[in-house]
């Protein structure tokens, strides 16, 4: 170890004159792992920090990557939503087909008055199902099970106290004194009454009521006419088209379709009452 040390400082003039290198001086530890061992007295190097640049820099790119990730983040979001929705519309169809096939082919009655039911509001036929989607709460007049209230609803009330969020066409609605289908709320009507099924909107998704944390239970025609007759889908009054300008429908085939605006113009009066 001495001779090594002893030619270091021998040949320290030469390294400084050809190179311009000051060799670090190898001191033995005071307890040498290893025999030979060495440690090196040189400074240890200093880190060097980030300039104002590069912090900025990469606040920058982090600002950039932000903006284009919490869009698509979004949009994925919304798209979950609306496929959750339609399942619900699914279901909701097919517990009405159960009904009808327990009740002799019968729909639910539109609306069944509180005067004529003996109970303290109305039941609509959102209600009236409850033996497929039960009410949340075991009172009759109880709001609707959790399938009816769409998640990507901006309703004046939290999502939780909503009681629905879609309404059915006069597709549901019975005949009137004159024997024409789509007119009367308080008659029931035969589920193959419905011509066309695969072309009748039987639900919709719809807005909220004056400010009752419900959408309206049943759109007539005169209603969705006045809707389906605007250019903008967000000045509609009752339809509402929720998922990135398209509502999700369920037709009376028991197929559940997103719809824009234009393609709800392709619906006639005959088609949203249901019959001929």
């Amino acid at each position: 170890m001495i001779n090594n040390y002893k030619i270091n400082l021998a040949l320290k003039p030469k390294l400084i004159l050809l190179f311009g290198y000051t060799p670090c001086p190898m001191l033995p530890l005071t307890r040498p792992a290893r025999p030979h061992s060495a440690q090196s007295v040189c400074p240890p190097r200093q880190r060097r920090a980030f300039t104002l640049v590069e912090l900025l820099t990469v606040i920058a790119i982090i600002g950039i990557l932000a903006a284009i990730l919490i869009p698509v983040v979004g949009r994925a979001r919304e798209s979950a939503r609306a496929t959750e929705c339609s399942s619900g519309l699914r279901q909701i169809t097919l517990a009405l087909f159960l009904y009808s096939a327990d009740n002799r082919g019968f729909l639910p009655q539109a609306t069944i008055k509180k005067e004529d039911s003996g109970l303290t509001g109305d039941q609509q036929w959102s209600k009236q199902i409850r033996g497929y989607l039960p009410q949340r709460g075991t009172s009759l007049t109880a709001q609707e099970h959790p399938l009816f209230v769409c998640q990507s609803v901006e309703y004046s009330k939290p999502t939780a106290e909503v009681s629905r969020t879609y309404a059915s066409t006069a597709a549901i609605m019975g005949p009137n004194s004159s024997g024409t289908y789509g007119k009367s709320t308080d008659v029931a009507r035969r589920l193959d009454s419905i011509t066309e099924r695969s072309r009748t909107p039987l639900i919709v998704e719809g807005k909220e009521s004056a400010g009752s944390g419900a959408a309206q239970s049943v759109v007539n025609w005169t209603t969705a006419s006045a809707d389906i007759g605007q250019t903008n889908p967000d000045t509609t009054t009752f339809l509402d088209f929720r998922h990135h300008e398209r509502m999700n429908v369920a037709f009376a085939d028991g197929s559940v379709r997103a719809q824009t605006l234009a393609d709800t113009k392709t619906y006639t009066q005959v088609l949203w009452e249901g019959r001929k």
